[in-house]
């Protein structure tokens, strides 16, 4: 029951995620006609009031006085892994929303990602290291859609759909946020979550991309929970109506006068037939993708998008390594392949190591079996789980003769790995 000093709002609010109860995040798009509100008092006829200029209605925004339909807002296709857009920043807020629309049948990518500025650092020189940046993502991983959120503490990876989503037919996401808890909605499907720690201001002003990260972006590297954008995998397919906090950005617009590179204003979906014509080279495994082809060039011994660039070959005699400096980085989600051939059934093949941490991935030949020893964060001598070894497969100690073979490493959950087999050719 309204009292008399309640109010409500007509075509929408100033932050219609707020709103109690409300199942919907956006405002509303369109045209009104003879808005009328009656109790058992008083009757309001609240479209004349407002064109009148009633002191009890308050118009917010270019409000039209006829029905001039809005502009549709167009889809656009992001046509490769790099392709993405850098949206308009978005303000540090203690509630919030983000909703739009997908489209692909490719199983991983990167969809959303905003992050805030660095942290300042501790004034005493050997303090606590400062509280990573906040951030917000959702991605695509194996066809499941995830929500990644850090607010100063551990960050939240949350998987938000109970089926995959890759169908190639169009899906509906929505995130609405008030302080650390929230929900977020794929299909109207609603999952709840709760960010840790005490904050509940999220500033992700810094940057806000769509559909990918840009090649060498300054700041910050991207959280490790963002595991599609550790493994540089952009999101391929389309995107429409995107929402912010209840207002439209029309990513068409985004676009600009020159466009984006791998940015196209229109969405359209080919028959999955690009391979049939074998565009994949010397043995490589072609794969339908969003209206384009994809070849996998492991096993093959040779790189480039048909694999058809020969790989480079390096050769060790025991008295030999290679010595590969690497910026000092966290990550939770690895793929590394490799092809070898060796008359010794015993030898490194790859290790990582750390000046600050025992972590390391090491891969090497044990009895000519492959095995692969992953530590994370335990100290030297702690019991650790037994190695990995691909199938029940030993090649003899003596080999009579060079026997080539393949692997690839995979690790997709933290703590978690896999050797694949590769297939000699």
């Amino acid at each position: 029951m309204l009292g008399s000093d309640d109010f409500f709002y007509v075509g929408g609010s100033p932050n219609t995620a707020d709103l109690p109860g409300s199942p919907v995040s956006n405002n509303f798009m369109g045209c009104l006609k003879d808005v009328v509100y009656k109790n058992n008092d008083f009757k309001l006829e609240l479209s004349r009031l407002a064109q009148e200029g009633d002191a009890r209605v308050t118009l917010h925004g270019a409000l039209l006085f006829h029905c001039d339909p809005p502009p549709a807002l167009d889809p656009v296709t992001f046509a490769t892994p790099q392709a993405h857009l850098a949206l308009p920043t978005w303000p540090p807020a203690r509630a919030g929303s983000v909703s739009f629309d997908f489209r692909t049948t490719e199983p991983n990518g990167v969809l959303l990602f905003g992050q805030g500025p660095p942290r300042d650092p501790p004034a005493a020189p050997r303090g606590p290291p400062p509280p990573p940046p906040d951030f917000l993502a959702l991605e695509l991983l194996d066809g499941h859609l995830y929500l990644l959120l850090g607010m100063g503490a551990a960050g939240l990876r949350l998987r938000a759909s109970a089926r995959k989503v890759t169908d190639g037919e169009w899906c509906h996401v929505d995130v609405q946020r008030d302080g650390r808890k929230g929900s977020v909605s794929v299909n109207s499907r609603s999952t709840p979550f709760l960010a840790s720690g005490d904050r509940d201001v999220l500033d992700v002003g810094a940057e806000l991309y769509l559909g990918g990260l840009p090649e060498g972006r300054p700041g910050p590297p991207a959280p490790p929970e963002l595991w599609a954008a550790g493994l540089r995998l952009g999101f391929v397919g389309c995107v429409r109506d995107l929402f912010v906090d209840g207002r439209s950005r029309d990513v068409r617009a985004l676009l600009g006068p020159g466009g984006a590179p791998g940015v196209a204003p229109l969405c359209a979906r080919d028959p999955p037939r690009l391979c049939a014509s074998g565009p994949c080279r010397n043995g490589g495994t072609c794969r339908e993708g969003w209206n384009r082809f994809v070849c996998d060039c492991r096993g093959t011994g040779y790189l480039g998008p048909r694999c058809e660039t020969e790989a480079a070959v390096l050769s060790y005699d025991g008295s030999m390594y290679l010595k590969v400096q690497v910026p000092g980085e966290q990550t939770e989600a690895e793929d590394v392949s490799l092809r070898f051939m060796s008359p010794r059934a015993f030898g490194l093949v790859l290790a990582t190591t750390s000046r600050h941490s025992a972590d390391t991935l090491r891969l090497e030949l044990d009895g000519g079996r492959m095995k692969l020893t992953l530590n994370l964060g335990e100290p030297p001598g702690t019991p650790q789980p037994p190695p990995v070894r691909p199938g029940p497969k030993t090649l003899p100690e003596t080999l009579p003769e060079i026997i080539p073979n393949g692997a690839r490493v995979g690790s997709r959950h933290p703590g978690t790995a896999k050797i694949v087999p590769g297939t000699p050719k």
